[in-house]
């Protein structure tokens, strides 16, 4: 996805949650988009391979949100809750996948090693999510309910995948320098392609 695509992409989704008065979901939206400005200011992730397919799940998640969020009709309650897990587990991938390539990219953490700190952080600002949350309705004190629980559940479901899908050498294939890395950091050598 080129460049302005997707800043144009995001600056509808922005005027869309504008619109529909759902300006909750801003902050969200506005660290997604900072985040994807910083992974497009480096150089690894620019010239990576994936980068298309990246910027096509994140933007896409964005837009997933902005339509389950932003729609002016509601189903039955079911559907309603199903939603509710389909966007958690989604926000766990997406954004776990987002920190685990500012973690790889940025600050050159071998794989596993970035793997593990994005699914804490993550995991970390889920909770934190909810609290805000709490906090916006004016629950704060009163501890989280069950659709809070749910939703801390959820994501750490989404982390559980990610972590299955990204442990066992997926990180290679970003390489921060040019060439692979193993996971401790370094090139890898003909005895670890073997």
């Amino acid at each position: 996805m080129s460049s302005v695509l997707l800043v144009a992409s995001w600056s509808v989704a922005m005027l869309v949650i504008g619109w529909s008065g759902q300006l909750y979901i801003l902050p969200y939206a506005v660290v997604l988009g900072g985040l994807l400005v910083v992974l497009h200011r480096m150089r690894p992730y620019r010239t990576h391979s994936e980068r298309c397919g990246y910027d096509l799940i994140f933007m896409g998640y964005l837009w997933a949100v902005v339509g389950v969020r932003c729609r002016p009709f509601r189903w039955s309650a079911a559907v309603e809750y199903a939603l509710n897990i389909a966007e958690h587990v989604g926000f766990a991938l997406v954004i776990g996948t987002l920190a685990y390539l500012l973690l790889l990219l940025l600050v050159q953490w071998p794989h596993r090693k970035a793997l593990i700190a994005a699914i804490i952080c993550f995991n970390l600002l889920g909770i934190c999510i909810e609290f805000y949350q709490d906090a916006m309705s004016g629950s704060v004190l009163q501890g989280f309910d069950g659709d809070a629980w749910k939703d801390v559940g959820m994501n750490a479901l989404g982390s559980v995948v990610l972590m299955m899908v990204l442990w066992r050498g997926h990180g290679r294939s970003v390489a921060v320098s040019g060439a692979p890395k193993n996971d401790r950091g370094r090139g890898i050598s003909e005895a670890d392609r073997a």
